[in-house]
């Protein structure tokens, strides 16, 4: 499957789908839309020939760049870096990226929502404020309802931060399953589900490591308790008894707790802090 991942703009870091008839271009009816005095209504179309895909633009003294190179049309490979009027792309293909790349991106990409999408780069969002002020990629804090949509597009934000901040992928994995765990725990057990309460999010780059604290509008729990269960029992026993008990399972638990490289809570229990490091450590 080719992917086109965005490079520039609010939305640096979102994939999507090639899809035969998308098109870029300013004008309402182009499925990407952007303006600038060099964008034409409809600039370029993606298209399949032959199962290859094809790129080519669609009005007169339209410009499209390819790896530098001014052309009218071009079959788009692998990393290839293409410039359509003020937007900046990369093609991915599936068939040449690691798994553990295709993991982060299959979960991007059921979090960013329908295919369908019109994506419109004119909109102001949070990491275009982030892009635009580096200093908010290294700490940045902010709150979001206690909701399922919020909190996909609060991972979709971070995971997209995360994927530059110079992490390995494997380091990336695990920060996005703890990520996943602790927030959604915030919600379903600190919360009970409560979309009146909000969760608060606070990410910090240290360089070598990145930590990111949550905090829930919850009465907290006995973390002390959890915590030693889970070094004393397997994870099944574990995830048994908390789920009798009407809190969170084992199984995420235990994972998270293999994964971070350091979680602690507040002494209430309603804020966990986890970090992971960039690079795995030495053997």
């Amino acid at each position: 499957m080719i992917k086109i991942e965005v490079l520039n703009t609010s939305n640096k870091g979102k994939r999507f789908r090639f899809t035969h008839g998308m098109t870029i271009g300013s004008s309402e009816k182009a499925t990407i839309r952007a303006q600038h005095p060099e964008m034409r209504d409809i600039h370029v179309r993606f298209y399949l020939e032959a199962e290859k895909a094809m790129l080519e633009t669609v009005a007169e003294n339209a410009h499209l760049f390819v790896n530098g190179k001014d052309v009218l049309r071009c079959q788009l490979r692998h990393n290839d870096e293409f410039q359509v009027g003020p937007l900046r792309f990369r093609t991915l293909d599936d068939t040449m990226m690691s798994s553990s790349s295709l993991k982060l991106d299959q979960l991007m990409e059921r979090l960013d929502g329908s295919d369908d999408e019109v994506h419109d780069f004119a909109k102001e969002d949070l990491f275009y404020l982030a892009t635009k002020d580096p200093t908010l990629r290294e700490r940045i804090a902010f709150r979001i309802p206690s909701r399922d949509r919020f909190i996909d597009q609060a991972q979709v934000f971070l995971a997209r931060l995360i994927k530059q901040s110079g992490m390995e992928e494997e380091r990336v994995e695990a920060f996005m399953t703890c990520l996943k765990e602790l927030i959604l725990n915030a919600h379903r057990h600190g919360h009970k589900y409560d979309e009146s309460k909000s969760i608060q999010v606070a990410y910090r780059d240290f360089g070598n490591r990145v930590q990111v604290s949550l905090t829930d509008d919850g009465p907290g729990f006995n973390h002390q308790a959890l915590l030693a269960s889970v070094a004393a029992k397997d994870a099944a026993t574990a995830a048994r008894e908390r789920y009798l008990a009407g809190g969170f399972g084992g199984l995420g638990f235990q994972l998270i707790t293999k994964m971070a490289d350091s979680l602690t809570y507040n002494d209430s229990g309603n804020q966990v802090t986890f970090t992971i490091n960039k690079h795995p450590a030495a053997e």
